[in-house]
């Protein structure tokens, strides 16, 4: 599991990042849980860190919580900012915890702690568990946990060592009216500072808790399915984030998908990749209307317009431009022109030279857009294919990235080498998939999840690339397919974990500040 935080172990012509060795001061953290979109099938777990955290890039893995068992639950066991509990980590269904990927190096923990939301008479409870081993499955009172507490909705508290008796300290505050408990970890060898709602008490440990590195799990423990515990306010004193941070020297700055909207039919996904985004291909050209309200959905300069459908009139026989495109072209930018706050750029049509369009007519069309808004980016997205020795690059494309689905590491470095060399001086764009596509051979969603990781672990290499523009999923492509926005299959949770954990590396900094 600790594999997957930056990259993939399958990857073996590139470094392996598994949270290890600091080399940085630690620095404080602290979450909100705000504003996270809690959505299928991650249900914002790792959703929207930057404005969470102010950090952006530290992120949490689901584990068991149980003592008999290492089995994850369900993803939608604990969620972020769901509209019942909006701003908390909130845990449903029974047992489960979480982990953050990123190791406690201080001696301070707190967080307000809701055993039972609503409920001051229960026996259920929240816990933190203190561990040197990233790999525990965060029970309280496991043999790898070095500290446990845990606080009931009752008021009572229990502590727990391995090996130890746990001290239990019966009804020792009562929960305020919402039921919650703000509570203070402080560590100072072998003694435990407690503060719960304002009250303190020294616990001598039976044994000395380091607290150089101490992974942090936070659970709930249920048997009632119907009940709902939620953290809140989470602040670690000091936290080492170095394996979450970008490689130094990688210029990785944008991240978003294409075809965030593609169609009406298809549905406007903007909303649901707010909180992993910065930068998303839009369409608001359809062909029965113009639908620029749809940018109003974007970040600001957070979209890139398709300019296709005013341009070029595609068909198996060529790509000419249209005989109006200028006018064309001109009706689209008045569209647009309330709304240009919200976009970052205006997209070329999609793999141009692939569909049989000529240099002199994309150049024209790529020269009128930088004409029209001079201080927005023009994009060229072409296929991988095309990108050879012959590949030529308009003087007036800033952004030029290149789509080619399910090749190997080798040869995807060596398509983006072949583009730094075509393609000097422009920013370049990554294109991962993330459905599966025709003559792929039914990749699986584990593939899926490889394929975020590999593509992060190479642009991180080439300083040139500077964002990841994820494929999909509502492209519509496969046989299973009704139409454009249709994913195939539905739904791919471990691909999507992984494109958040991506975007939060992408987006943040982990630097932290302190």
């Amino acid at each position: 599991m600790i594999t997957r935080l930056l990259t993939v172990a399958v990857l073996t012509a590139a470094a392996v990042a598994v949270p290890g060795g600091a080399s940085a001061a630690p620095a404080p953290f602290h979450d909100t849980f705000t504003g996270a979109v809690d959505a299928d099938p991650t249900y914002g777990l790792n959703d929207n860190l930057d404005q969470r955290q102010g950090t952006g890039a530290v992120t949490y893995s689901r584990v068991s919580g149980r003592w008999n068992t290492g089995d994850v639950p369900r993803p939608w066991y604990a969620q972020v900012n769901h509209p019942s509990h909006r701003g908390t980590l909130s845990m449903h269904l029974g047992t489960t915890a979480v982990r953050l990927d990123a190791p406690s190096t201080g001696s301070t923990i707190s967080a307000t702690l809701t055993p039972v939301a609503g409920d001051r008479t229960s026996g259920d409870w929240s816990s933190i568990a203190l561990s040197r081993s990233a790999n525990s499955w965060g029970y309280v009172s496991n043999q790898d946990i070095d500290l446990g507490f845990l606080v009931r909705a009752n008021g009572g508290v229990q502590v727990f060592q391995p090996g130890r008796p746990a001290v239990t300290l019966p009804a020792f505050v009562p929960a305020k009216a919402d039921g919650s408990f703000d509570v203070t970890l402080t560590l100072g060898g072998d003694m435990l500072d407690l503060t719960v709602n304002g009250k303190r008490r020294a616990i001598r440990l039976g044994t000395a808790v380091p607290a150089e590195r101490l992974w942090v799990y936070l659970g709930r423990y249920s048997d009632d399915n119907r009940t709902v515990s939620l953290v809140d306010d989470l602040k670690i004193e000091a936290l080492n984030s170095d394996d979450l941070r970008k490689r130094p020297g990688s210029n990785l700055r944008y991240y978003g998908y294409f075809g965030a909207r593609l169609t009406q039919a298809g549905g406007n996904h903007l909303p649901e990749v707010r909180g992993r985004s910065n930068l998303n291909w839009v369409q608001i050209s359809d062909f029965d209307a113009y639908r620029p309200e749809v940018l109003n959905d974007c970040a600001p300069a957070g979209c890139v317009v398709h300019t296709g459908n005013e341009f070029f009139d595609c068909d198996a026989a060529g790509c000419p431009l249209y005989p109006n495109a200028t006018e064309r072209w001109q009706r689209l930018a008045e569209h647009v022109r309330p709304h240009l706050d919200r976009v970052a750029g205006f997209v070329l049509q999609d793999e141009p030279f692939h569909h049989g369009a000529s240099f002199a007519d994309v150049e024209n069309s790529a020269t009128q857009i930088k004409d029209t808004f001079p201080d927005k980016k023009v994009m060229l997205i072409e296929a991988g294919i095309q990108v050879d020795d012959d590949f030529q690059v308009p003087a007036a494309v800033d952004w030029v990235g290149f789509d080619e689905y399910c090749i190997g590491y080798d040869a995807l470095e060596a398509r983006m080498t072949k583009l730094e060399e075509r393609a000097p001086g422009k920013e370049l764009f990554l294109l991962p998939e993330a459905a599966p596509q025709p003559g792929c051979g039914g990749r699986t969603d584990a593939d899926l999840e490889s394929t975020q990781y590999m593509y992060l672990a190479l642009a991180q290499q080439h300083p040139q690339f500077a964002g990841i523009m994820v494929f999909g999923p509502w492209t519509g492509v496969g046989p299973a397919a009704t139409g454009p926005g249709t994913p195939v299959p539905a739904k791919f949770p471990r691909a999507t974990d992984a494109q958040e954990r991506v975007a939060a590396l992408v987006l943040g900094d982990a630097r932290l500040s302190g």
